[in-house]
């Protein structure tokens, strides 16, 4: 592989089209950060199986208020969009992606980390799709009617079908492993990992939950976080991350999947409460994206596969999915 030289990095990095697969930190605050970094895009979770203002433990039994906390957070974030109509749009398709990256703002993708907000119900996916919606974790720390026990129930079966049917990004991050290759085996379009990492490297992953993904046509969106990068992360721990699974599944399958959130007040108490202190990333905003690219082009990867796992295996992924 052919290292990109380093007088043309910087204008390399400016060329490519690059995606983040899973991110919290507020829009219209980021957007200096991802545009003085290159960064074209982003899923943004407007709502996750937990409410980060009452706090782990009281949003481990709470059974009623998912799809309000669901609503405002997808109103948020879509005033937040309207207010920067000169920095960023929201993408409801690639080719609304590759129209940012011409222009030089930044695409919006809305995701949510759980489904709790469906209470049981496929009639909020349907409408949160028509206001934006592109991605769709199934679960995250705490059961709920996708996934009630490990397994995926007959409910999570027909989320998964609906979001296929819609086009909508199914990821099984945090997926408890019989519910990840029940998923697996009833799925007809790619599936991602948006933010994780190998167990052959640190924690996470196995190679049987990578190749499953790399067999759905999906991909696996490595984790810039020291839970999963160790307690030093850096650009080169991401690199050894994406290097494994090039190697086990090949370069098509792996992306950028970050996962940067607030780190300070009910965000820092969350972290706490599931036993992290250490609020570190590989790099600490998306103004810093350049090192990544650096790495990868000083570990002797092709600009080819460069562009691939900056941004074109996400967009290729979500071709397939949305149609």
């Amino acid at each position: 592989m052919n290292p990109a030289p380093a007088c043309d990095m910087q204008a390399f990095h400016e060329q490519c089209l690059i995606a983040v697969t899973h991110d919290h930190r507020p829009i219209g605050d980021d957007l200096p950060r991802m545009l003085a970094g290159g960064v074209t895009a982003k899923v943004y979770q407007v709502t996750l199986d937990v409410d980060v203002e009452a706090g782990y433990e009281a949003s481990r039994t709470r059974t009623e208020g998912w799809l309000r906390l669901a609503a405002s957070g997808m109103d948020d974030a879509l005033r937040d969009i309207e207010d920067h109509p000169d920095r960023c749009l929201l993408a409801r398709t690639v080719t609304d992606i590759v129209r940012a990256k011409e222009h030089g703002i930044a695409a919006i993708l809305l995701g949510s980390e759980g489904t709790r907000w469906l209470e049981g119900s496929l009639e909020p996916l349907r409408l949160f799709h028509r206001l934006g919606l592109r991605e769709l974790q199934l679960t995250w720390a705490f059961p709920n009617a996708v996934v009630p026990d490990g397994h995926l129930s007959a409910f999570g079966k027909a989320v998964v079908q609906e979001c296929e049917r819609l086009g909508i990004l199914v990821d099984l991050t945090h997926c408890p492993s019989q519910a990840f290759f029940e998923v697996v085996r009833i799925a007809r379009k790619p599936l991602i990992v948006s933010h994780g990492s190998a167990r052959g490297v640190t924690t996470d992953l196995a190679d049987e939950h990578i190749r499953a993904l790399a067999q759905s046509g999906g991909l696996l969106g490595i984790h810039f976080y020291t839970t999963y990068l160790g307690p030093n992360a850096a650009p080169d721990d991401v690199f050894r991350q994406v290097d494994y699974v090039a190697q086990l599944v090949g370069i098509d399958h792996v992306a950028l999947g970050v996962d940067f959130f607030p780190t300070e007040g009910p965000w820092y108490d969350l972290q706490v409460a599931q036993g992290t202190r250490n609020l570190r990333w590989a790099v600490p905003d998306f103004s810093r994206m350049p090192e990544m690219t650096q790495c990868l082009c000083l570990h002797g990867y092709h600009q080819d596969a460069i562009r691939k796992v900056l941004g074109l295996n996400f967009l290729r992924v979500c071709r397939e999915v949305f149609g």
